[in-house]
């Protein structure tokens, strides 16, 4: 289960014929990129013109076009019918309502580096500012191995003062992997925990300020 999918209640899944198949990589990599699909979405199971789909995604008139040309290269989209006017003619385009990826054209490997790369690559450049912003004095990472026999590190001053975020007047943040050895029950039963966790913070429309949330948990296999 994926904990960044949208609020699918009241919608229905595509029929066969609606949904179209990729051979392409190039075309798979844009419809299995969040980023990119925002911009493809306009046109899915819809007309849309340039104009219209500027206005929707507030880009200028020529970056739409730009990226209708791009989508229309690639066969994600294509011109349904052109309207007569004074001066240029109005072109409309569309794309399926769905696309189906065969992991024989893009790993799921490959679909999830390149989704979590660019949230990881976010995650660590705002955690570190975040922490940067919070610490004064002479910090670090501190390196040891703790009584279990466990190398660690943490971020610290040299003579071991430890930071805590976990500490009322400390930003927000929590940062780590841990390798865990667990039963599959348990297992099954933590997946199931961290989900009832976060759930109820998806998709909600409220008021505040924006935090970068992930949830990672698999089975290891060296």
């Amino acid at each position: 289960m994926l904990l960044s999918m949208p609020d699918l209640q009241g919608s229905s899944l595509p029929t066969p014929s609606q949904v179209e198949v990729l051979t392409d990589l190039r075309a798979a990599q844009v419809v299995t990129d969040r980023t990119q699909l925002r911009l493809l979405a306009p046109f899915m199971g819809q007309e849309r013109t340039v104009s219209q789909v500027a206005g929707l995604l507030h880009l200028s008139t020529t970056a739409a076009y730009k990226v209708t040309q791009r989508f229309l290269n690639l066969g994600l989209l294509r011109e349904t019918r052109t309207e007569a006017r004074a001066g240029r003619a109005l072109r409309y385009y569309r794309a399926p309502a769905a696309y189906f990826t065969p992991f024989t054209v893009m790993s799921l490997e490959q679909i999830g580096q390149q989704n979590r790369a660019a949230h990881l690559e976010r995650f660590e450049r705002d955690f570190a500012r975040t922490v940067q912003h919070e610490l004064h004095g002479t910090w670090g990472a501190l390196t040891r191995v703790l009584p279990s026999g466990e190398p660690f590190y943490d971020v610290a001053t040299r003579d071991g003062e430890s930071w805590n975020p976990l500490d009322d007047d400390a930003p927000v943040i929590l940062s780590g992997w841990n390798l865990v050895t667990l039963p599959p029950a348990e297992a099954r039963a933590l997946q199931r925990e961290l989900m009832a966790v976060v759930e109820p913070y998806l998709n909600r429309q409220t008021s505040g300020n924006p935090y970068l949330l992930g949830v990672f948990l698999t089975p290891d296999h060296g």
